[in-house]
């Protein structure tokens, strides 16, 4: 199966789908590659390093799409890439179709056959393409919340280690999954004090058996959430439901309880955010001010450190993008994990969360 890697349109996106290396092992397995010129100098991968593992390199995205047959991105289809869906194509990347209407109805009416990273779902009930990107989203948001904290940046000027008789920044993480507990485990590296607000025991049990008292855990409830956001330094969403709108569970009573000049960085805004006043937003505009909270609602945050944002994902996604070339669509989904990312197909919502997430706006 001819396998195509254009260069990814989104503002500031420098990852590739696939390495030098993986290509290498796509070709020597009867899949030719070809790659769009430029698609890997973000992630610190030239042209010749395709070359010389036996890839085409084409001049123009629209060579790429329709050479392809299998056409691998990381990240959602641009509005300038609609124009080249059709019925023959299959698409593999991260979609997240539930907070984007206008990318699932192009995919729709062109009849693609799309399957998602995010909700590939391995036997034991793992997201295996999802959680390389969660866990460096996690460290992402605690790095990226200390910075705007600073006070040239915006913030309240709280220095997450604090000092000799100055405390700790206060960070409330929300969500104990993989993206959350990575945000804790930085945080706490970092000196903080760190709460941490799940629904699952069993997570936050876990969180407790790592941690100990350098993080308090808290089961979720709205009195609890409310609690806990009250006079935060940095609040961190990370509330997942694969394939689905994320729920807005953080009010904007909470946000404001924060106080003037706190941040708050949600790494759910991929599936729409977590907080009634969540918006997306992109690398050249990062932030906005809601009630004086700084607001950080970039949908692509492992961008920022696409070398090694490329590395962990392109080895998850690997196996998967050859089970896909070598038996095709059809009977790749016969296993359990394709079938769970088969999201679009002959114009209908194969995944049943994003099809209700979406059935008022594509009604």
């Amino acid at each position: 199966m001819q396998i195509g890697v254009p260069r990814e349109r989104k503002t500031l996106e420098k990852r590739v789908a696939i390495t030098p290396d993986g290509a290498k092992k796509l070709i020597s397995l009867g899949h030719p590659v070809c790659i769009e010129s430029g698609a890997g100098v973000g992630s610190s991968f030239s042209d010749d390093d395709y070359r010389s593992a036996g890839c085409t390199i084409l001049n123009s995205l629209a060579d790429v799409w329709n050479r392809a047959e299998l056409l691998v991105k990381v990240k959602e289809p641009d509005d300038s890439e609609f124009a080249l869906f059709r019925p023959s194509l299959v698409l593999f990347d991260f979609l997240h179709l539930a907070s984007l209407p206008k990318v699932a109805q192009a995919l729709l009416d062109k009849k693609v056959t799309a399957f998602a990273y995010e909700t590939l779902r391995s036997t034991d009930g793992r997201l295996p393409l999802l959680e390389p990107m969660s866990e460096v989203a996690g460290k992402l948001s605690i790095l990226n919340g200390a910075f705007y904290l600073l006070s040239q940046n915006g913030g309240r000027g709280v220095l997450m280690g604090g000092a000799a008789g100055a405390p700790p920044a206060r960070v409330v993480v929300v969500g104990a999954g993989i993206a959350g507990h990575a945000a804790c485990a930085s945080a706490v590296g970092l000196g903080a004090n760190v709460t941490i607000v799940d629904i699952n025991k069993d997570k936050l049990a876990a969180i407790e058996k790592e941690f100990g008292h350098r993080v308090t855990t808290v089961i979720s409830t709205p009195d609890s959430l409310r609690d806990a956001c009250r006079g935060a330094d940095l609040l961190i969403g990370a509330v997942l439901i694969p394939g689905a709108a994320t729920p807005r569970i953080i009010t904007r009573e909470m946000i404001r309880s924060l106080g003037e000049r706190a941040v708050f960085v949600d790494i759910s805004i991929d599936q729409g955010g977590c907080a009634e006043t969540s918006k997306p937003t992109n690398l050249d505009n990062p932030v906005y001010e809601v009630d004086g909270v700084i607001h950080y609602g970039v949908c692509n945050m492992p961008a920022q450190t696409p070398r090694t944002s490329t590395m962990a994902l392109a080895a998850a996604t690997l196996p998967y993008i050859i089970k896909l070339a070598t038996e095709g669509p059809v009977k790749a989904t016969q296993s359990p994990e394709m079938r769970h990312a088969l999201t679009c197909k002959d114009g209908e919502l194969t995944n049943e969360l994003t099809a209700q997430a979406l059935s008022r706006a594509l009604s």
